[in-house]
């Protein structure tokens, strides 16, 4: 038995997008043949798009390693502790850093603010940037930021104005935080958006839990990614598939690189596996 681990946004589909059928024919395909497929995303329950869902994942990775489900159950469930996002958010606003804060209720933020200040860069975004701009957009499980009561917090998503204030930002968060500064996709503008959690919180932890759980080797696990956040599951994942459509410094990391999601990569290889 396999277990496959897939991102979503820029793996499975571009954000925005629907999964082409070819991609969920091949993943139902694979369980079929007795392997595992779960979910390993970034994005908090409450923002995984129903559509998703509806596949029928065995489970799922959410909050980038903070929440993590297999066969119904919750394995683990790991909040940022109040002194550390006291410490973030004092943090971003001193650098005038944007925030998002994602709880299991939902996802915080100014949604105006956002949309009139970032909308523009949809077009040509990374996976990640394009990702909180379309949550924003769609308003699939956006809160008020106003309403914002020290819930407590999985991750916080950032985007900052410029590379220099970000960085500041995050040398000032320290080391007890695991934080991913995004790769900026296009030339000559800044890279400004990334995400943080506490420190021993990543997709590479939740992969290793999930192997455990079933007792199976790593050596038996396939991740499918993309982006920054990534990049800790498929450096402990026996085989790294990285998307196509992924920037060099993520591609740096794979065992094999197959097609862009929106050209079926992820059924392809599948297939080039044997597992379909």
């Amino acid at each position: 038995m396999k277990i496959l681990f897939l991102d979503i946004d820029g793996t499975l589909c571009e954000p925005g997008e629907h999964v082409s059928q070819v991609t969920i024919d091949a993943l139902h395909r694979a369980q079929a043949n007795g392997h595992k497929i779960f979910i390993s995303t970034g994005r908090n329950v409450p923002s995984i798009q129903p559509f998703v869902l509806a596949i029928g994942f065995d489970g799922i990775i959410a909050s980038a390693g903070g929440h993590i489900i297999a066969d119904g159950a919750v394995l683990e469930d790991r909040k940022m502790p109040q002194e550390l996002l006291d410490h973030a958010l004092r943090t971003f606003e001193k650098y005038n850093v944007s925030y998002m804060l994602e709880t299991d209720q939902g996802t915080y933020a100014d949604v105006g603010k956002h949309i009139k200040k970032w909308e523009k860069n949809l077009a040509t975004a990374n996976s990640e940037m394009k990702r909180m701009m379309v949550q924003l957009l769609e308003g699939l499980g956006m809160l008020p930021l106003g309403k914002f009561d020290n819930q407590p917090v999985y991750k916080i998503c950032f985007i900052g104005d410029d590379e220099p204030s970000v960085v500041a930002a995050i040398g000032e968060l320290g080391d007890e935080f695991e934080t991913v500064l995004q790769d900026n996709m296009v030339p000559d503008q800044p890279r400004i958006n990334g995400e943080t959690m506490q420190k021993g919180v990543d997709k590479g932890v939740a992969v290793k839990a999930i192997c455990a759980h079933y007792g199976v080797g790593l050596e038996d696990a396939i991740a499918f990614g993309d982006s920054g956040n990534d990049l800790p599951m498929l450096d402990v994942a026996g085989t790294a598939v990285v998307m196509g459509n992924a920037a060099d410094s993520v591609k740096a990391h794979a065992t094999v690189v197959c097609e862009s999601c929106k050209d079926d990569g992820i059924a392809h290889e599948l297939e080039r596996m044997g597992l379909i």
